[in-house]
């Protein structure tokens, strides 16, 4: 036993050296410093600036964001002020590990409340009803497509909401094969295989049900929903597989990434973001031949994309909350805003600056027109779920597994969905059975859910 304590001793030892160790630089020439753990986006200084202009008395610093060096930092007491925190997942782990302050009762009063921002946002923000961060942008997904390639191709450019099998039928000319028949010279659409829960969503799937109380992946909707997404890389040869990507890479067109594949003409569409062409202005020969088009949909569905976020969140354990809060209600204002208007880096936080979408439309580019398309994507879009009784680690996991098995032809479908399911309810029963306080709130999701049925 003496031997675990003097092992358990070194290690927070360690711990405490390490977090120390990674404490961003106070330097902030007589200024009080908030640390800002996010990442080192050049963007991120002209979003800095307005907010130390009106607070001359405060310095924002920095610190390049890894979760792990955040949870280790903030766990030994010099964790940063502000947290960014990249997704409703990441934002669960955060809170499970007691770190992120509870905003609900300053948000409000300060401005950065709920209601500040776009319905379908909502959830990313909150946790059993209360308030853990707020958005420093917004996104949901479009489709962007190269104007030139389906004209020279005699395409008809694709509209709002096209039925998926019309728009299958319509941009299939642009996958095109290499003259000897092996391999491909571009693809007619890129979709990353994160994405392919957007088309899960339009399936009218859900990862849980009863209360978060158990995991639906196995049902039907999701089957034929990861089915419809093996298809448009193997049946219909529209987006690649992780194969014919590695081999494209090879010649030459994919190696810098996804969207610098579009940016080079090696895909005529892109299912993504407005925070995308913060990287296609690079490239002024594309920039007035972007098209953007609301999502293709399901029969009776709509165009629908899960919502997402950057959302910075405070450290509980900060000695600077006041402070930081005030940066949070910054991120509220009309001056940051239109930084992000500017620099296309995803839509303002606040839903009613982008009620007029001529605030969007940087002079610099004005060629970017189609504003008004990632402001309706909005209103299709819906928050990621996510449920108390598991970790959202453990079900990311199990999705990702899911997609890597079918996409490399490991699994079918039907049995990549129902392993899934398998291993986050196996989670969700032990975590139950190792935790009585999860065992208690269990039981009563349970008993909230069956009530009803019983009337």
């Amino acid at each position: 036993m003496k031997w675990f304590f003097a092992a358990s001793a070194v290690a927070i030892a360690l711990l405490w050296a390490l977090a120390v160790a990674t404490l961003p630089d106070n330097t902030a020439d007589g200024r009080t410093p908030l640390s800002w753990s996010t990442d080192p986006n050049p963007a991120r200084r002209a979003q800095i600036a307005p907010f130390e202009e009106a607070n001359p008395d405060l310095a924002i610093l920095v610190e390049p964001v890894t979760v792990d060096k955040t949870i280790i930092q903030c766990s030994t007491g010099v964790g940063p002020d502000i947290i960014e925190v990249y997704s409703t997942e990441q934002m669960v782990t955060f809170i499970d590990a007691g770190i992120l302050l509870d905003l609900t009762p300053y948000a409000a009063k300060m401005g950065f409340g709920p209601e500040s921002t776009y319905p379908k946002l909502v959830g990313n923000l909150m946790y059993e009803g209360r308030q853990y961060r707020y958005p420093a942008n917004a996104a949901s997904q479009v489709l962007m497509y190269n104007k030139r390639m389906f004209r020279e191709a005699g395409v008809a450019e694709p509209s709002d909401g096209m039925l998926w099998d019309d728009f299958i039928e319509l941009i299939k000319p642009l996958t095109v094969k290499r003259d000897s028949g092996r391999g491909y010279e571009q693809f007619a659409l890129l979709m990353s295989k994160g994405y392919a829960r957007d088309i899960h969503l339009q399936y009218g799937a859900h990862f849980f049900a009863e209360n978060g109380t158990v995991c639906v992946l196995d049902s039907p909707e999701s089957i034929a929903a990861m089915q419809f997404f093996y298809d448009l890389m193997v049946k219909h040869e529209v987006i690649p597989t992780p194969a014919a990507a590695e081999a494209l890479s090879a010649a030459g067109g994919w190696g810098v990434g996804e969207i610098r594949w579009f940016a080079a003409e090696k895909s005529a569409c892109i299912w993504g973001s407005r925070w995308m062409m913060v990287i296609l202005r690079q490239y002024p020969e594309l920039q007035k031949e972007i098209g953007v088009a609301l999502l293709p949909r399901m029969p009776g569905g709509v165009p629908a994309s899960y919502s997402g976020t950057r959302g910075p969140g405070i450290n509980a354990n900060s000695e600077r909350i006041d402070e930081a809060l005030r940066f949070l209600q910054y991120l509220a204002s009309d001056e940051y805003a239109e930084v992000i208007a500017m620099s296309s880096d995803g839509l303002p936080p606040q839903a009613a600056y982008t009620e007029d979408p001529s605030r969007l439309l940087n002079p610099k580019y004005p060629w970017e027109d189609f504003q008004q398309k990632f402001i309706d994507s909005m209103s299709y879009a819906e928050p990621p779920e996510v449920s108390p009784f598991v970790s959202s680690i453990v079900v990311d996991r199990a999705w990702t597994d899911a997609i890597d098995n079918v996409q490399n032809g490991l699994m079918e479908p039907e049995e990549a969905m129902k392993a899934a399911a398998r291993t986050i309810n196996d989670r969700i029963a032990a975590n139950i059975a190792e935790r009585p306080d999860l065992a208690e709130k269990y039981r009563a999701a349970r008993r909230d859910f069956d009530s009803p049925r019983r009337d």
